[in-house]
C-alpha cells in the first residue's frame, strides 16, 4: 500500500471518472455525490463490458466494492 495515492473526491465532483470494481466491472461516468465509506454515485454511466456495454442514467458503487478511480 505504498505506492497507493490518496484519493481527493472534492475534486472529482462533477468530473468524468472511470470506477474499477473489486468483480471486476468498469464504469465511466460523472461523479457526483461521495460519501465518507466512498460510496459513490455516477450520472450518464457507461459499463465498460466487451461482452455487454451498457447506459445508465445514474448507478451508486458501495465503497466497499471500489477498487480503483481514475480520471
Amino acid at each position: 500500500m505504498e505506492n497507493e495515492k490518496q484519493i481527493d473526491l472534492e475534486k472529482m465532483l462533477n468530473v468524468i471518472v472511470v470506477v474499477s470494481a473489486k468483480d471486476g466491472r468498469r464504469f465511466r461516468g460523472k461523479l457526483t455525490q461521495y460519501d465518507d465509506y466512498m460510496n459513490l454515485v455516477l450520472e450518464e454511466v457507461e459499463e465498460l463490458s466487451k461482452e455487454a456495454p451498457a447506459k445508465h442514467k445514474l448507478i451508486m458503487i458501495k465503497g466497499g466494492n471500489v477498487s480503483s478511480i481514475s480520471v
